[in-house]
């Protein structure tokens, strides 16, 4: 298994997109946890996150910055 241990989150977005296969009971979802171990088990690159490049220029960020709290 990876280093990296699914959430929820990640448990639900596999049931929404269709690669974990879910059936509902009543308000739960039941799920085989086999099927639920290979597909977390899968090697797959993580997401990357891409920076805008009109962000990557430093000198573009404002040098203060003013907070208030009403």
């Amino acid at each position: 298994m990876s280093d990296r241990i699914p959430t929820l989150a990640d448990v639900c977005c596999a049931i929404a997109e269709g690669h974990v296969p879910a059936a509902v009971d009543g308000n739960m979802y039941q799920v085989n946890a086999f099927v639920l171990r290979r597909h977390f088990t899968k090697s797959r690159p993580l997401p990357s996150v891409s920076q805008p490049s009109s962000l990557s220029n430093s000198k573009q960020w404002p040098t203060s910055s003013r907070t208030s709290v009403a």
